[in-house]
């Protein structure tokens, strides 16, 4: 990591930030763990204290905006704005799985405004739903100058636990260093609740702890113990927690050392709804 000149901190990776926990799909082996119903957004007045905090200490190489779906927080175009604020020189954008956009009427002309990017990620099999909206997207992008990246991730989930809901064990094959060399989200910094996160699935444990009782599982209590970064701590708190994302961490030791990846079929998803509640 480097210092610039206004003395922040060079982040040579990105921080990203799930701004609706609740999504309109349920894809099974989601690392936000959004398969499993999580309800809710953050209101931006909730966000802009842990954003401004963040962009006081760091300048990451990119920030997106994520979800769940973040296209179910009605805020989402503030949200773009702000960061837009404070970071304007960086690739900031946000990911989507395409299927809500017209929810968001603003979204386009924000979008093409602030300069953000718009990721559609495509986690299934492509329904006739799918290929309308990255139709439509595409589209939209022309008409209003805005960059539209559509990833085809059908086989891009693994689990990151063992067993189901309330069933879910933490991995255990001995070895956090082999964890984190296969990881793929190893340098997927997380903004949640006010706390900066090695990655999500550590992040967003707590989410599924809290719905499903696992602060009582013995197997978590080293995960839920970790506690990441305060975003108010001192620029040499920052330092040493952003060395330690570099290098592999007992926590790691949760996730397997050999990722098995999964395809998704239509049947696997559950249709749009606004579980926002």
């Amino acid at each position: 990591m480097a210092e610039g000149e206004s003395d922040l901190i060079d982040l040579p990776f990105g921080i990203e930030m799930d701004i609706a926990h609740a999504c309109n799909l349920h894809c099974r082996n989601c690392s936000h763990y959004s398969n499993y119903g999580l309800k809710g957004v953050v209101p931006l007045a909730q966000g802009i204290p842990w954003l401004s905090a963040v962009s006081k200490r760091l300048r990451p190489k990119t920030f997106y905006l994520l979800g769940g779906e973040p296209v179910l927080n009605r805020q989402l175009c503030d949200y773009l704005w702000l960061a837009s604020e404070l970071w304007p020189d960086i690739e900031r954008g946000m990911v989507s799985n395409g299927l809500l956009l017209d929810r968001q009427p603003d979204l386009w002309p924000t979008l093409a405004a602030t300069g953000s990017i718009l990721q559609i990620s495509h986690h299934t099999q492509p329904p006739d739903q799918y290929r309308a909206a990255i139709a439509k997207a595409r589209a939209m992008a022309d008409q209003h100058g805005v960059k539209l990246i559509v990833r085809e991730n059908r086989v891009l989930f693994y689990s990151t636990y063992r067993g189901e809901g309330a069933a879910m064990r933490p991995f255990d094959d001995g070895s956090p260093a082999r964890s984190w060399a296969a990881c793929c989200e190893k340098f997927c910094l997380t903004l949640f609740r006010g706390r900066l996160w090695k990655c999500p699935p550590i992040a967003y444990l707590r989410l599924v702890s809290e719905k499903f009782g696992l602060d009582s599982v013995p197997e978590w209590q080293p995960y839920l113990a970790y506690a990441g970064l305060d975003v108010h701590s001192s620029k040499e708190q920052y330092k040493t927690f952003l060395n330690a994302n570099f290098a592999p961490e007992s926590i790691c030791g949760m996730c397997p050392v050999q990722l098995e990846f999964f395809s998704h079929r239509p049947d696997e998803t559950a249709p749009p709804s606004d579980p926002t509640d």
